[in-house]
């Protein structure tokens, strides 16, 4: 069993003060989200996706051209078990209304989805998610939204932003990613905003990036 040397990361992140994540989505930038946790010491990561592995997926996720035709979420297991010993729980399914607790990382293509879990956030009996983080890419831009439920300027800035159809988005805001530095950048920024909340309870609302000019977008 691999157990991880996580002394050089110690002024910077300690795993400690992670909570349990869930990532629906386990796609090009799931996969890099959920090995980019477990090799920072995250044990605690649940994955839904009811997909299997494509051979277009594999220039621009984790997944290996061995893994063709399995379940992603199956394929994903294997790969951070032997990466970081840390194993993952994983449900073959699409995320549908399942309750959610702690830090959820949404990391589908469609509006339609990302509805459907702050739906599933917003109308439970008590709100248990403290923060939602969603990733959006098309092509080299990336953006990321970090969203308390409970604190009404993220609800609002998040609503307006989740008003509309998958087929009333702009090509740049939804689901046409297809490169590798661009996944990992985009899963990187979610695992410096979960660093940055679970250390000092700071994060930015919303991160946007055009990649390829190495620009941060105001």
């Amino acid at each position: 069993m691999t157990k991880l040397n996580l002394s050089q990361q110690d002024k910077l992140f300690c795993a400690e003060t992670a909570t349990p994540v869930t990532v629906i989505g386990a796609g090009s930038v799931g996969s890099y989200v959920v090995h980019g946790l477990a090799k920072m010491g995250v044990t605690h990561i649940t994955v839904f996706d009811p997909d299997f592995v494509e051979s277009h997926n594999i220039p621009m996720s984790i997944y290996r051209p061995r893994d063709l035709a399995r379940p992603k979420v199956d394929a994903l297991k294997d790969i951070v078990e032997e990466a970081t010993g840390v194993v993952i729980t994983t449900h073959h399914i699409a995320y549908t209304n399942q309750p959610l607790t702690g830090v959820v990382i949404a990391c589908v293509d469609t509006m339609e989805a990302r509805q459907t879990i702050w739906h599933a956030i917003k109308n439970a009996p008590t709100v248990n998610v403290p923060i939602l983080l969603d990733t959006r890419v098309s092509a080299e831009l990336v953006w990321v939204f970090a969203i308390n439920p409970e604190d009404p300027d993220d609800e609002e800035l998040y609503r307006h932003h989740l008003s509309y159809s998958t087929k009333e988005t702009a090509a740049p805001l939804c689901g046409l990613h297809g490169i590798d530095y661009v996944s990992k950048r985009a899963a990187g920024i979610v695992c410096i905003g979960l660093t940055s909340w679970w250390q000092r309870g700071t994060k930015k609302r919303l991160h946007k990036e055009l990649v390829g000019a190495l620009e941060v977008i105001q």
